[in-house]
This record gives C-alpha cells, structure tokens and sequence, in this order.
C-alpha cells in the first residue's frame, strides 16, 4: 500500500514527498499566506509573481522586483527572491517569503511603511520589520505558523557561504548584519522606496514639527524653538 501523508497546502501526499527542496519550501509557505487574500484577482496577482530561491547578496534576505517578470499576461509581474546568502532557519525562511510577499501586495511606493505592514499582516506576518527582524513563531498568524510547523525542513542541503561560518538550522547567532532589502527596483532604473525604508534610524517629531532622527530607541530631548519634547512616530 502506498503510505500518504498530510500536506498543509496540497492535500495528501505520496511518502516519498518527504523529500523537500528550497524551492517547495517557499512555494508552499507563499501558497498559504495567498490563500489568506480574500479577493480572487488579487490573489491571482500574488500568485502570478515569479518566487525564486538563489544566492542573493550578503546582508540581504530577500528582494523584490517590480514588473521584470512578463509570464505571458499583458502586464509584467513581480520577481522575488529569497536569498540563501540570508538563510538562517526555517523560521526565518517563511518570515522572509511574506516579507516580499507583503511588497508585491502592497506596490512599490509603499516602501516599508503602513501600508506594507497591513499587507504583511493580511498575509500572515503579523510582525514585520524592514530589516534584522529575528523572525520567531509568535510573529505569525496561527494557519501561517502550523504550514511552518507542518512542513519538513528542506532537505536538499544548506547554504555554507563564506561569510558565516555558523550552521544556519540550529539557531544560532549569525556575523552578517541584515540592511532592509533593497526593494522595488523598476522598470526605469531607479529605486522605488516609501516612507522610511531608506534609513533604519528612528524619527523624532517636536510640535513645530521640526523632525530628526538617532539611533536610538529613547530619545529625550526638547526643542529649543517650541520647547516641546521629542516623540517617536511610527514609520
């Protein structure tokens, strides 16, 4: 008798898709964070992005490119990457995929502001950060969390690239230092970057408003001119 097993995106499975590439991996966390996309057209947009597995820069997890896919529609999709340079667990893998997920949905102006956290979050990231985010099961949403814990880990190997030295699955600490993925690269050249994306100092704003921002999370200072205290707004 043939053994099956349960698969979280595609039903039951022969045993021997036990076996799992990158490749799947990614495809089948995207696959159930889609499915949370209530309207059919915007799924099939989500779903039409071109999601690859490959090397990527150092202290880049993943990237999104907008229209530089053409699979036959009339209008060019999206290319995301999730990038082994940036692989650290499986965890962080799923995290990575609804990042950029969340890009594709939200468009490239949104940047990594409000409008790409709501997207995240509709998605099944219910925390999302721009760059560095140590990706833990709390962050998702409860479906999005068991497809994690439902799928085998990659089998098809690790990524050993120079400048880590750690083993990226037994969750250790990492030497890279992840910056915010350099999203949006479009059809012109240019980057596309939103509201904050492209400094990962924190905004402080007085009354007048005069704005600044430090690398600091507290901030205690007052403007000289309205003589207000400083307070951090979200970006």
């Amino acid at each position: 008798m043939l053994a099956l097993i349960a698969h979280p995106v595609s039903g039951l499975l022969p045993a021997h898709c036990l076996q799992m590439s990158h490749e799947d991996y990614i495809r089948a966390i995207a696959d159930a964070a889609i499915q949370r996309i209530p309207d059919k057209s915007t799924r099939d947009r989500l779903t039409a992005a071109k999601l690859t597995y490959g090397a990527g820069e150092p202290g880049v997890r993943g990237i999104t490119y907008f229209e530089a896919w053409h699979n036959g529609e009339h209008k060019p999709c999206e290319f995301v990457s999730v990038n082994a340079t940036g692989e650290e667990n499986p965890v962080q893998l799923a995290g990575t995929t609804v990042h950029e997920l969340g890009h594709v949905l939200a468009g490239s102006a949104a940047g990594h502001g409000k409008e790409w956290k709501d997207a995240c979050s509709l998605l099944g990231l219910t925390k999302a950060e721009a760059a560095g985010q140590c990706y833990s099961p709390e962050h998702f949403a409860p479906e999005i969390l068991q497809t994690v814990t439902n799928l085998v880990m990659p089998t098809d190997g690790r990524p050993v690239f120079g400048q880590r030295g750690l083993n990226p699955f037994i969750g250790l600490s990492v030497a890279t230092t992840f910056r915010p993925c350099p999203l949006g690269i479009g059809t012109k050249g240019g980057k596309s970057r939103g509201k904050g994306s492209g400094s990962r100092l924190r905004l402080y704003v007085c009354s007048c408003p005069v704005k600044v921002r430090v690398a600091h999370d507290n901030f205690q200072a007052h403007c000289d001119v309205c003589g207000s205290a400083f307070k951090r707004e979200e970006q």
